[in-house]
């Protein structure tokens, strides 16, 4: 089981399994996507923003045609389920996405169904997995599997930016027996890498004699987002005033070495037309020299390394005028790590500019024994169905595998497959989407079946 992509023919029975749902996959799929679903401003009945609440409208509605019970929970997270009894497993998915960003050739919300594919934003990340796990559930239920307990799908609205929707599913609804997040890759995730967001905030000044003065920068939508735009403004000492936009390719920031950050371009940039004309910008001198183009976090003083990989380090956003600057930082630091470590790193590369540093937002990694009957049961299923090797891995991701005990992010890409999450034009493969679906439905049917060593 040493084969790194499961084999086409592998591929076409699984997908063949479950063909018989496609036209109603796709159908949800693209409405579903249709929904510009990136968290807004809260409103009545909508603290995420009515988008976010209407996708979970749509989704709650289409379980409950469906055949499923479906329970909204204040407007923050939902779910279907189906059977009875106390033991409870659940498969964890997200509504909300991140903004489309730029370098799309369509409308990334008006979803273009092809022969092989659907493109749009949120078909990977996460609404096309939500849909396959919402199928798999709907075959076993056709099929009249009786599961030892309930099987449920829970959905939720914020995990693009914090998972408090998790939070608060926690607070007033069981937490899973057993359960899995479709929100990473195959095999199962057994680790994953602690998360800070840091906002770097720096107020100085330029000498206004400078023959040339860089007065404005900005770029990025997203912390976790690898920026695909960065915008530079000069002016020279005659008053002329020059703009230009620097681009990069977006992508995921736990994966910046499948993007180029523009952030890191246009402070390169920058830095040589100001060097150029005789001059320098304090807060673009720290940056060149602290995080320069690499993404592995060495000019900070935090690299590291352990089991689960490399810490990795990407500039998410960026406002900077002539006077004052504010960069944020996402961090993914390894399972052995510490958040104290980080700071204290960092803070030393940043005393000597005058940079104060705060953490935004900061996740624990999350670390699961791979003999666990949770990481065991999903790794069999894996390697009967696939016959991949189904030893389990670490990611710098974070899913909502970290907010509630027993949870472990299963899917949905497969080794190989091309990331298209957070990217200009995502997608989702069709044969992928259905056989993704029939390995949920496999595994919701094993994990069903209680741990006989609890």
């Amino acid at each position: 089981m040493s084969a790194a992509r499961v084999s086409p023919e592998r591929l076409e029975r699984l997908a063949g399994s479950m063909a018989h749902h496609l036209d109603a996959m796709y159908r949800d799929l693209g409405d579903l996507c249709a929904i510009p679903s990136v968290r807004g401003k809260a409103a009545v009945n909508a603290p995420y923003g009515v988008e976010t609440q209407r996708a979970l409208n749509f989704f709650l509605e289409r379980g409950k045609q469906l055949g499923f019970r479906a329970v909204n929970l204040d407007n923050r997270a939902g779910y279907v389920e189906f059977g009875q009894g106390e033991h409870l497993v659940a498969a964890l998915c997200h509504l909300d996405v991140v903004p489309a960003g730029d370098g799309w050739d369509s409308d990334p919300f008006s979803p273009i169904i092809g022969p092989d594919r659907i493109i749009a934003r949120g078909t990977a990340d996460d609404k096309g997995p939500a849909i396959a796990v919402l199928y798999a559930m709907k075959d076993l239920l056709d099929s009249n599997f009786s599961p030892k307990g309930r099987i449920r799908l829970i959905v939720g609205l914020d995990e693009e930016n914090g998972s408090s929707c998790m939070a608060h599913y926690v607070k007033v609804a069981e937490k899973p027996h057993a359960g899995f997040t479709p929100d990473a890759s195959f095999p199962v995730i057994y680790a994953e890498k602690g998360i800070c967001q840091l906002r770097l905030s720096w107020q100085g000044g330029q000498d206004a004699k400078d023959a040339l003065r860089l007065v404005a920068a900005g770029g990025g939508e997203a912390a976790n987002m690898i920026p695909g735009r960065c915008g530079l403004s000069f002016v020279s000492s005659d008053g002329c005033k020059t703009s230009e936009t620097v681009t990069g390719k977006p992508g995921h920031a736990s994966m910046p070495w499948l993007g180029e950050n523009a952030i890191s371009k246009a402070m390169l940039t920058a830095a040589r037309k100001l060097e150029a004309a005789g001059c320098s910008h304090p807060f673009v001198r720290f940056y060149v020299s602290a995080i320069g183009s690499g993404w592995l976090g060495d000019g900070l003083g935090i690299a590291c390394q352990d089991e689960s990989g490399s810490l990795t380090c990407n500039s998410g956003k960026l406002s900077l005028q002539e006077n004052n600057a504010e960069l944020i930082l996402d961090i993914r630091y390894p399972v052995h790590q510490t958040l104290e470590a980080i700071l204290g790193g960092i803070r030393q590369q940043t005393a000597a500019y005058g940079i104060d540093v705060a953490v935004v937002h900061a996740i624990e990694p999350l670390y699961l024994p791979r003999d666990s009957f949770l990481v065991e049961t999903l790794s069999r299923v894996y390697a009967d169905l696939t016959g991949l090797d189904p030893a389990p891995v670490a990611i710098g991701g974070g899913t909502y595998a970290r907010t509630m005990p027993n949870v472990v992010a299963f899917g949905g890409t497969f080794p190989d497959e091309p990331e298209t999450a957070h990217q200009a034009g995502e997608y989702l493969m069709t044969q992928h989407l259905l056989a993704t679906a029939a390995i949920y439905r496999e595994a919701l049917q094993a994990l069903a079946q209680p741990d006989p060593h609890a």
